[in-house]
């Protein structure tokens, strides 16, 4: 559940998945408009309430006041943000796309002043989760983890590259850790009204964190790379490569021999995870392909369709 999605209300459409019991309280603490159609939320969570213990990847059921609609959105956050033991101000953050025709959305996007220290509940839910359901802290293979979004398909993946590339730094024996890590993020770089090239959601913080295990590949071997198309979705043949943050740019589309270059060596995929989220058209073609590839386990191909 990448992002709003209005034929169908969020609360009927995820109606089967699993949630944790309780309703949690939180306040809008803080405000970031990203670029023209995205803004980060960050939603604090009261000292003295009940713990908040989510996994990467979940969503919330959103409750505003005087809004009757319930709101879906994607925590973006490592549950390490929203626990009280791990920082002074346990939070959980959301990225919220435009959409005025959806009521949560358009409340959120109201201006600042209007919904600053405003209180707002939710519940949490999801399936779509790292690390997978069918490892445990006991029993890992995580040898290595593809993650492949697109556009807003970022948000869970965020939150999940946050978890591992924390557990990396504060302890490698969570069970949370994979050997190696591929990152393939695509989405256009919109303009402003003024012509001007806006950033894309999340994509200096994807930069930060390979930069940081650049130097790191003893503990694990993280890359990151950046489809970058144009507004107008035509994308110039060209790449730009820093080696030494771990780092590639392309002006294209990701295609087939990129997933297979991420997923690896055949006699490897067996132990591979692949994590898919992005637009229907994308995770239909990406799922299809990797689950016939020879090598790859499919229960190990995990998406999640918010459409």
């Amino acid at each position: 559940m990448a992002t709003v999605k209005e034929s169908i209300p969020h609360i009927i459409r995820t109606a089967d998945d699993p949630r944790q019991q309780g309703v949690w309280t939180a306040r809008i603490s803080e405000i970031e408009q990203v670029n023209s159609k995205i803004r980060l939320l960050k939603l604090s969570l009261p000292r003295d309430g009940r713990p908040l213990r989510h996994l990467p990847g979940q969503y919330i059921d959103l409750y505003i006041p005087n809004v009757d609609v319930v709101g879906g959105f994607t925590i973006t956050s490592s549950p390490g943000a929203a626990s009280f033991d791990k920082t002074e101000n346990p939070h959980i953050e959301l990225a919220i796309q435009s959409s005025p025709t959806n009521p949560p959305a358009a409340y959120l996007w109201r201006s600042p002043p209007e919904i600053l220290n405003s209180t707002v509940s939710f519940k949490v839910g999801g399936n779509f989760i790292y690390p997978p359901p069918t490892t445990t802290t006991q029993n890992s293979n995580l040898d290595r983890v593809v993650f492949v979004a697109g556009g807003v398909g970022i948000n869970p993946i965020m939150s999940m590259v946050s978890a591992i590339h924390e557990a990396g730094i504060t302890d490698t024996s969570s069970g949370l850790l994979p050997k190696t890590v591929r990152v393939l993020y695509t989405s256009r770089r919109e303009k402003n009204p003024q012509g001007q090239q806006e950033p894309v959601l999340f994509e200096e913080r994807l930069r930060n964190i390979a930069g940081h295990w650049s130097s790191r590949k003893d503990v694990m071997d993280y890359t990151y790379t950046f489809f970058e198309t144009s507004a107008s979705g035509e994308a110039e043949a060209k790449e730009d490569e820093d080696q030494t943050r771990n780092i590639t740019t392309c002006y294209r589309r990701i295609n087939h021999n990129d997933l297979l270059e991420a997923i690896g060596p055949q006699e490897t995929r067996p132990n591979t995870f692949v994590y898919v989220c992005g637009l229907p058209t994308m995770t239909d073609e990406f799922v299809a392909f990797l689950k016939n590839t020879p090598g790859v386990d499919v229960r190990k191909v995990l998406c999640e369709k918010w459409w």
